[in-house]
């Protein structure tokens, strides 16, 4: 190895003390200029200070790489954790999807039953108390009330009406009633209407459907320019069920300009 190569190796510190022992022999020799000793110290000074700060920084930046690595290695765990339970609350839905799936089959094939056992119905005689006497009466709510979600309200109102032939105390028999004065109203049968909420109010008085009936009647009557008894109808409705959602809608319709 040269010469030259050994000294480009030298570091700062030891360039620094070469000079400072070259200051020395020259002060010794009585050769050195005034100061040169003192200036030579004074840069190797600045060296180990120099050094000093940049092992601190270099120590911070150690720290600052130690405390990054445990928070990368903290999400990743969080993230593993998380994509886990993510999975896990999949597969539930995935069975629970494949449950409710199943029930849908099952009830649609019901609805289908009833509505074959109805037509059946229609026939009169033995065979049809038979046919009664097995109907589930759920399934038959249900495939009358897709017939009103679908459109079909003369097809919806004579399945509820068979209904409640069959099923007039249930506990759904006052929707089916109430059902019923929708079908007339929303086909524009007011006067239809108006007796189908009726017997919403006389035959089932302790329904939830006594207020939206009454709230009907009385929009049965506007249709039929009848304000005199909308109103009453409106009035009697806030009386009895101040606090309900329908007795506030009468007010709107008490307050309305005509």
């Amino acid at each position: 190895m040269t010469g030259s190569a050994s000294r480009s190796r030298l570091g700062p510190i030891s360039l620094a003390l070469a000079a400072l022992f070259a200051a020395g022999a020259v002060a010794t020799s009585g050769c050195a200029p005034g100061g040169y000793y003192h200036t030579s110290q004074s840069a190797l000074d600045s060296l180990l200070t120099s050094q000093a700060e940049l092992t601190k920084r270099i120590a911070a930046l150690e720290r600052k790489l130690d405390v990054t690595r445990e928070t990368v290695q903290a999400s990743r765990a969080e993230s593993d954790t998380r994509y886990r339970d993510v999975s896990q609350r999949l597969e539930v839905l995935d069975g629970k999807l494949e449950e409710s799936g199943a029930r849908v089959t099952q009830l649609s094939q019901k609805v289908e039953t009833v509505k074959h056992r109805l037509s059946a119905d229609s026939a009169g005689g033995s065979a049809a108390r038979d046919t009664a006497a097995s109907l589930d009466p759920e399934a038959m709510y249900q495939a009358a009330y897709s017939d009103v979600a679908a459109g079909r309200y003369k097809l919806a109102r004579e399945s509820f009406q068979t209904y409640l032939q069959h099923f007039p105390d249930t506990d759904v028999s006052d929707n089916a009633q109430y059902w019923i004065g929708e079908c007339d109203y929303a086909t524009g049968d007011f006067a239809g209407a108006i007796a189908d909420f009726q017997k919403v109010v006389q035959n089932y008085p302790k329904s939830d459907k006594v207020p939206g009936s009454l709230l009907k009647i009385g929009l049965c009557y506007s249709r039929l320019k009848n304000t005199a008894e909308a109103n009453r109808y409106y009035r009697m409705l806030i009386q009895k069920y101040p606090k309900s959602p329908e007795a506030a809608a009468a007010k709107e319709r008490l307050t309305a300009k005509p």
